[in-house]
């Protein structure tokens, strides 16, 4: 079962260990940045010197996860600085708190890209999913490069109507996967890609966060499959637990700056809540290079479920916990723990003004994220079309209610024990329920 077990430091970890508080500026002048070509040794040691001059961007959106993120950037100073961003009230209280800061408001992204602040060098825009595309195609046309928010899309087909403008225009588009541009995880893909452990034989993850009422009541596009026309498949895959799978095919990939491209898809998809879309998955994966990848997300816990990502390769099996800890357990019994540099989201927003127009290999390009995207949509295409269109609703005598942080918590009474062992036995959901629940999962739409 699901054990955390204290394990020793990495005798490597305190040359390379900073710890911020979110919170708090902190002007630091050298950092790790592993690159595909270092060895393993190089970048436990290398530091670069940061840049000197922070790149300026602009923000569309400044309340919701815009906000958490900007929050954030105010910390790196030397990194990177708001010069503007884009709010729908540009009168609210948000909005004058960063009109007081300097910060350039407008009404609109066609506002913004018709007369914007000077030398703006990229935008941010954790803009809903369903207008990731026609957001980043405005941006990428008026010239200025984009942190494109997880998930990149919803479908290939986005793909193809991106990549060509990008490509037309120059300019980069980064995908916020905030986790991989985390120090610790490019510091374990370096040491797999380099046959540290081994060849990596299966990838598991798991991971279930409590969701409220509240959060699918907070904007219309929550908990939805589509909006109008345009595909959302919002969910555990597709939306806050997006990391795990994200993380789990990029550690099944041998290239370095790569996610595992799939050959064969299974998808398990339900819902608990009343919404269209899924809040609980089980997926099997298997790669072009025969890993089987295994993830079990939901957003229906009886209690939280720390994310997990399982590497099992030749040599040890490796854990990377709730994004931030890799745990390491070698086949002769060693154990080495080592915490991540520091929080991701601020380490990617560091690496995204870092690398922007410099060439180096960048984390997380759009380009890449197309295999994450290919598992997503098969996974929902698959469902739809076995039941007349619609995500099956949980079986309703495993539901209850419960109130949660003032709001109300929808929980499926068995299913943490039920993802646990699914994750441990390396199966998917359904084949191993029917010993923990007395009902069914799902019932026949």
């Amino acid at each position: 079962m699901l054990i955390e077990t204290p394990l020793a430091r990495h005798p490597a970890e305190g040359l390379c260990q900073v710890y911020l508080h979110p919170w708090k500026t902190f002007e630091e002048s050298d950092r790790h940045r592993p690159s595909a070509s270092e060895s393993v040794t190089t970048i436990y040691n290398r530091t670069v010197k940061s840049s000197t001059s922070p790149k300026k961007i602009a923000v569309i959106g400044c309340g919701g996860y815009a906000f958490q993120l900007i929050q954030r950037i105010w910390t790196i100073p030397r990194y990177i600085d708001v010069r503007a961003v884009v709010s729908c009230n540009p009168d609210g209280a948000t909005a004058r708190l960063y009109a007081a800061k300097g910060i350039k408001i407008f009404p609109s992204v066609e506002a913004l890209l018709s007369d914007p602040p000077e030398a703006i060098d990229a935008i941010l825009n954790p803009t809903p999913i369903h207008v990731h595309t026609e957001t980043t195609l405005s941006c990428l046309k008026a010239g200025y490069p984009v942190w494109l928010e997880k998930p990149p899309v919803a479908t290939l087909a986005e793909y193809d109507q991106i990549l060509p403008v990008a490509a037309r225009a120059g300019k980069q588009v980064d995908v916020c996967f905030n986790s991989l541009y985390a120090h610790g995880v490019q510091r374990l893909k370096a040491e797999i890609v380099a046959g540290l452990y081994g060849k990596v034989r299966r990838v598991r993850g798991i991971g279930g966060w409590i969701r409220t009422d509240a959060y699918f009541e907070r904007v219309g596009w929550a908990g939805q499959l589509k909006v109008g026309d345009q595909w959302v498949f919002d969910g555990t895959i597709n939306n806050p637990l997006a990391h795990v799978l994200c993380n789990n095919l990029y550690f099944a990939a041998p290239e370095h700056h790569a996610l595992a491209e799939p050959r064969s898809v299974e998808a398990e998809l339900w819902h608990g809540h009343e919404i269209e879309s899924e809040d609980t998955s089980s997926l099997r994966v298997v790669t072009k290079d025969g890993v089987e990848v295994l993830t079990h997300l939901t957003l229906c816990p009886e209690a939280e479920i720390v994310p997990l990502t399982v590497i099992d390769t030749e040599a040890a099996t490796i854990t990377l916990r709730d994004f931030q800890t890799v745990e390491i357990e070698w086949n002769d019994g060693r154990r080495e723990s080592r915490r991540c540099f520091k929080e991701n989201r601020i380490e990617m927003l560091e690496e995204l003004g870092h690398k922007l127009n410099t060439g180096e290999p960048r984390f997380c390009p759009l380009e890449m994220c197309r295999p994450f995207t290919r598992v997503v949509e098969t996974a929902f295409r698959q469902i739809l079309a076995a039941n007349e269109g619609r995500i099956p609703p949980i079986n309703a005598a495993l539901i209850q209610r419960r109130p949660y942080q003032c709001s109300v918590a929808t929980v499926v009474r068995g299913i943490n024990a039920a993802m646990a062992r699914a994750h441990e036995r390396g199966c998917l959901l359904s084949q191993c329920e029917e010993d923990l629940f007395n009902f069914p999962l799902s019932v026949p739409v």
